[in-house]
């Protein structure tokens, strides 16, 4: 992440990064984070299938969302004990009925987070058919063997996995590498493919590749009904996104209190 840095006095600032580390370490240490909720739809019937948990900081202003500060959080070291936070309640959520998506940054896995999506699976009775857990496409397709490992042993345990984001980039490879159950298709494609042949055609070429190695195509960051009726002319089996209304707090979309 590029850091940007401001003159004070004549003299440089400290990068922004600096700044957002304060700032969560302060959320940390107050419970300053929530959790929005929002659905997953199946294309052929309308159902709402699942909910991805959508991280948000409490600030004084507004709800800030988690891609303003995840990159800052990385550079830390404090994605760890995000995750370690999402995960517990995603669990919870979990065992009260609901299947849902979390996202992890690859930083985060290790033997420590394993032995606590194991725990909490166990003490809460949650199926673990109702956590799918996204990893992006980048991060997956620079993971090592050790990264491998914790990805395999999450969907021993019974737990779904899904691919962030993707792009189609090496598709038939990644798409079999991992043991995945859901491919997502990034919104910048789907964004194009009312307007891009070029995207329409990646598209496609995602959905083929997914069916054909076993796994449900999702489209994110679907705004519009022309987004969403390209995508069901593609094949596309699930969409989320505006169209079908905003994020909600996890109390009122799910009925649960984090």
């Amino acid at each position: 992440m590029a850091r940007a840095t401001t003159s004070v006095r004549g003299a440089e600032a400290e990068p922004i990064s600096i700044e957002w580390s304060g700032r969560i370490r302060d959320a940390l240490d107050r419970d300053l984070f929530t959790l929005h909720a929002q659905r997953i739809v199946d294309l052929s019937s309308g159902e709402t299938l699942r909910h991805e948990l959508l991280l948000r900081m409490v600030d004084e202003e507004r709800l800030i969302p988690a891609g303003e500060f995840v990159m800052a959080a990385e550079e830390s070291g404090s994605i760890g004990e995000i995750d370690r936070w999402v995960v517990g309640k995603a669990i919870e959520i979990a065992a009260s009925g609901h299947a849902i998506h979390l996202n992890l940054s690859m930083r985060s896995i290790d033997a420590p987070l394993l032995d606590l999506i194991r725990d909490r699976l166990e003490e809460t009775g949650a199926d673990p058919a109702n956590l799918v857990v996204e990893l992006a496409e980048g991060q997956l397709s620079d993971a090592d063997e050790e990264d491998a490992k914790f990805i395999r042993a999450v969907a021993e345990l019974g737990c779904r996995l899904a691919v962030d984001n993707f792009t189609g980039r090496d598709a038939s490879s990644l798409l079999r590498r991992y043991p995945l159950s859901y491919v997502k298709v990034g919104p910048a494609l789907v964004g194009g493919i009312t307007a891009r042949p070029e995207a329409r055609q990646t598209v496609s070429g995602i959905v083929l590749a997914g069916h054909r190695a076993g796994q449900r195509v999702i489209g994110q960051g679907v705004e519009s009904l022309a987004s969403l009726t390209a995508l069901e002319q593609l094949g596309v089996d699930e969409a989320q996104g505006h169209v079908f209304g905003p994020a909600e707090p996890v109390e009122r979309a799910l009925g649960f209190s984090v």
